[in-house]
């Protein structure tokens, strides 16, 4: 059975040659799947090209800043922006959320081409993988 949430892009493109802000980098996921997926306890890494070792790894919330439990419902997104920002979501009656979640870190992380995104579950299951593709230069 396919992974229901699944990392569906990441975005870390310079701008005429120069790095972007750590605000201007975040890795999408998506829920596909027709169930609602609870995501406390669940992570996201950077694992180095190089070797084995996750060189980062992010904890999503336990609970949203309401005091709601982290549900994301079919056809909803996260976004999990690198730099500084307050987490919410939006979304009406009848749509998906859409979550926005920030980091609070000044340095890049989802940058280096052949590195992997990796989520995993709160059992540390590996999920979904994502290659961060090479970095496109300016022409």
């Amino acid at each position: 059975m396919p992974p229901s949430v699944v990392i569906a892009g990441s975005y870390s493109e310079p701008d005429f040659g120069c790095p972007p802000a750590s605000h201007e980098e975040y890795v999408v996921l998506v829920n596909m799947g027709d169930r609602s997926v609870d995501m406390r306890g669940w992570s996201l890494t950077n694992r180095k090209r190089d070797d084995s070792a996750h060189h980062y790894r992010y904890h999503f919330p336990r609970f949203l800043s309401n005091g709601d439990p982290w549900i994301v419902e079919p056809g909803g997104m996260i976004i999990l922006y690198t730099g500084r920002g307050t987490n919410g979501c939006t979304g009406s009656v009848g749509e998906a959320r859409q979550f926005h979640l920030f980091q609070h870190r000044l340095a890049q992380i989802w940058q280096d081409a052949g590195d992997m995104v990796c989520l995993y579950d709160r059992h540390e299951r590996l999920i979904h993988w994502w290659e961060l593709p090479g970095v496109r230069r300016p022409v």
